[in-house]
């Protein structure tokens, strides 16, 4: 499972939204969409890291996290 979030100075574009509507909602602001499943759909939520223009959509292996807490 991976982990999916969104760091302060999203700029609301909305290409993440555009590139990934299944998981990304821009209104005032961007978030992840509750039932997002970030699984499935990791093609286009890597493109959307990659099309973000201020670099803030992050995501990370859930066993990274735990690794680094050892």
């Amino acid at each position: 499972m991976k982990k999916l979030w969104i760091e302060p100075g999203c700029i609301t574009c909305g290409m993440c939204e555009f590139i990934a509507p299944k998981v990304f909602e821009v209104t005032d602001i961007s978030h992840i969409k509750q039932n997002a499943d970030v699984q499935e759909n990791m093609t286009e939520i890597e493109q959307a890291v990659i099309e973000c223009p201020v670099s803030v959509i992050k995501f990370q292996e859930s066993c990274d996290l735990e690794s680094s807490e050892e």
